[in-house]
C-alpha cells in the first residue's frame, strides 16, 4: 500500500512538472509573439521610471495600484536588468512568474494527490486565454494568485478563528488593494464563497467566534500596515494613502463603462464558438465540462469536495458580478477561468470514479486527452494571431503594423547617431504604447490637442488631427496603431530627403 502511493504520488510530481514546464513555455513563447497592448505599456512606462529615478507616486485616476511595479522592479534588480535593457519578455516576467505561482497553489491547494488540481492545472497551462493574459504586463494575473491566497487563507480562518489566522487573511487584503481596487469585487465573492459551503454559517455563535474584537484588530492591523507602506512609496509620501481613497470614486464611475461598456453575455461570447473572417475560434468542450462540474458541486455537499467548491464559487461569482458591472474588459475573466479549470477538471474525475467499468473510464480518460489537445491547438492558433484583431481573446490590442512607426524613427535617428531627433505626439492618449518605445528620447513633448502641435522633426498624432500647414513643411505616412485608429506621422522634407538617400 505504502509502495502504491510512493508511486502515485511520484506520477503525480512528474505530470506536474510537465505541466509547469509546459506552461512556463507557452508563456514565454506568446510574450515573444505579441507587441505591448497600451495598458501594458503605460503599466511598463510606470516600471522604467521607479527603475530609472527609485520613486513612484501613485496615480488614483489611473494604474492601479503600486505592487506590480515594485516587485518587478526587485525582480529586475535580481536579475540585474538594467533599466535602459527592458526587453517585451523582460518586463512580462513577473506576471508569467506570478502565472507559475498559481499553477502551483492549483497543483499544491488540497495537499494531496489530487486528479481535479492536475487537470485543472494542465487546463490553465495550455489554454489560450489563461496563456495571454498570463504574459500581458497588467496586475491581474498577479491580482488572481492574491486572490487565491487571500480565498484559502479566510476558509482557514473559518475554520480556526486564530488571531495569526486573521493577521494573514489581513496580510493578502493589504496585497490584494494594493494590486488593484477591484479588490472590494473579488473581496464580496471571497466572502459569498467561504459561508457558501460552510455547514454552520447560519449559527449566531460561530459568527461571533470569528468576530471577535482581537481578531479583526490583527486582521485590520496588517491590512493597514501593508496599504500603507505601498500606498505612501515606503511611508515616503502619505498623500498617496488618501488617493488609494479616492480612486474608489474614480473607478466607481469607470465601472459604469466610459467606452467599454459591453452586453450581460459578452464574457461567455469570447470563449463560445465563433468564426471571424474564415478563422474558427472558441472552447465549447471546455466550457460544457466547467458548467457541468458547477451544477454538480452545487448538490455536493460532501466534506471531501469543500476545497474544490470553494474554488469554483468563487470563480463562478465574480463571472456573475463582472457581467452585471457594464465596464468589460477581456482580463477581468482571469479569476473566472482559474475556475472554469478546477470546475472542468472535477466533472472529469467525478466520471471518472462514478463509474468504474473499464470502457467508460477509458472513455474519460480520452475525453480528458482530447479537450486538452482542443486547448492547446487554440493556443497554438492565438499565437499565430497574436495581434490580430479577429483573435477574440484580445482587445484593442496593438496592431503589427505599429512596429513599422517605430522602425522608421528608428531609422530617422540613425541618420545623426549623435543627436535625437525633436519628436512632437498629439492626442488625448498620447499614441500609447508609442511613449514606452521613445522612452530614452529626451526631445520628445506631447500635446493633448493635436491641433496645437508645432512643427518639429517629427510629428505623431491622430489621423485628420493634425494642424494643416504640415503640408508645406513636411511629408506624411500613416500608420496603424489598433483596429480602425491610424497615426499620420509627419516626417520634416530635409530629413525625408536624408533618409531618402540612404534607400
Amino acid at each position: 500500500m505504502i509502495i502504491l502511493q510512493n508511486v502515485k504520488l511520484v506520477l503525480y510530481l512528474a505530470a506536474s512538472l510537465l505541466v509547469v514546464t509546459a506552461g512556463l513555455y507557452l508563456r514565454i513563447q506568446n510574450s515573444d509573439a505579441r507587441i505591448f497592448h497600451s495598458d501594458e505599456a503605460v503599466q511598463a512606462y510606470q516600471l522604467w521610471e521607479l527603475m530609472e529615478t527609485g520613486y513612484y507616486e501613485y496615480d488614483p485616476e489611473d494604474k492601479h495600484g503600486p505592487i506590480l511595479y515594485y516587485l518587478a522592479s526587485v525582480l529586475n534588480k535580481i536579475l540585474g536588468i538594467d533599466a535602459s535593457e527592458l526587453t517585451h519578455t523582460q518586463v512580462r516576467l513577473l506576471p508569467i512568474l506570478a502565472s507559475i505561482g498559481l499553477l502551483l497553489l492549483v497543483l499544491v491547494s488540497e495537499r494531496k494527490v489530487n486528479g481535479t488540481s492536475l487537470i485543472a492545472a494542465a487546463l490553465f497551462a495550455l489554454s489560450p486565454f489563461p496563456v495571454i493574459y498570463s504574459a500581458y504586463y497588467v496586475q491581474e494575473i498577479l491580482f488572481t494568485l492574491i486572490g487565491f491566497l487571500l480565498l484559502y487563507s479566510a476558509n482557514e480562518y473559518w475554520k480556526l478563528p486564530s488571531s495569526m489566522n486573521a493577521a494573514r487573511c489581513g496580510l493578502w487584503i493589504g496585497l490584494f488593494f494594493a494590486t488593484k481596487e477591484t479588490a472590494i469585487i473579488h473581496l464580496a465573492a471571497i466572502g459569498l464563497a467561504v459561508v457558501s459551503i460552510q455547514s454552520n454559517a447560519l449559527e449566531f455563535k460561530v459568527w461571533s467566534e470569528r468576530i471577535r474584537l482581537k481578531q479583526i484588530l490583527f486582521a485590520f492591523g496588517s491590512t493597514a500596515f501593508i496599504w500603507g507602506f505601498f500606498f505612501s512609496a515606503t511611508f515616503t509620501d502619505f498623500s498617496g494613502i488618501v488617493d488609494s481613497f479616492k480612486t474608489f470614486v474614480f473607478y466607481a464611475e469607470r465601472s459604469q463603462g466610459l467606452g467599454h461598456e459591453k452586453p450581460l453575455y459578452y464574457y461567455l461570447s469570447i470563449f463560445w464558438p465563433q468564426r471571424a473572417e474564415g478563422i474558427r475560434w472558441g472552447e465549447a468542450p471546455f466550457l460544457i465540462l466547467a458548467a457541468i462540474g458547477f451544477f454538480l458541486l452545487i448538490r455536493d455537499s460532501r466534506e471531501a469536495s469543500q476545497h474544490v467548491r470553494l474554488s469554483v464559487f468563487y470563480g463562478f461569482t465574480c463571472f456573475v458580478l463582472y457581467s452585471i458591472i457594464p465596464y468589460k474588459t477581456p482580463w477581468l475573466m482571469l479569476t473566472t477561468y482559474v475556475s472554469f479549470c478546477i470546475a472542468a477538471g472535477f466533472t472529469l474525475v467525478t466520471l471518472f470514479t462514478r463509474w468504474p467499468q473499464i470502457l467508460v473510464r477509458i472513455a474519460v480518460v480520452g475525453v480528458t486527452l482530447l479537450v486538452l489537445l482542443d486547448q492547446y491547438q487554440s493556443t497554438r492558433l492565438v499565437e499565430r494571431y497574436a495581434a490580430d484583431s479577429r483573435n477574440p481573446y484580445i482587445y484593442q490590442h496593438t496592431s503589427p503594423q505599429f512596429e513599422k512607426l517605430i522602425k522608421r524613427i528608428d531609422d530617422l535617428e540613425a541618420l545623426d547617431p549623435s543627436s535625437d531627433l525633436a519628436i512632437a505626439v498629439g492626442g488625448s492618449d498620447n499614441a500609447w504604447p508609442l511613449p514606452w518605445y521613445l522612452r530614452n528620447n529626451d526631445t520628445i513633448g506631447y500635446w493633448q490637442n493635436p491641433s496645437d502641435i508645432p512643427a518639429l522633426d517629427i510629428v505623431i498624432g491622430p489621423i485628420g488631427k493634425l494642424p494643416q500647414s504640415l503640408n508645406e513643411t513636411h511629408i506624411a505616412e500613416y500608420h496603424g496603431l489598433r483596429e480602425n485608429v491610424v497615426l499620420e506621422c509627419w516626417i520634416e522634407k530635409r530629413l525625408w530627403d536624408a533618409f531618402m538617400e540612404t534607400r
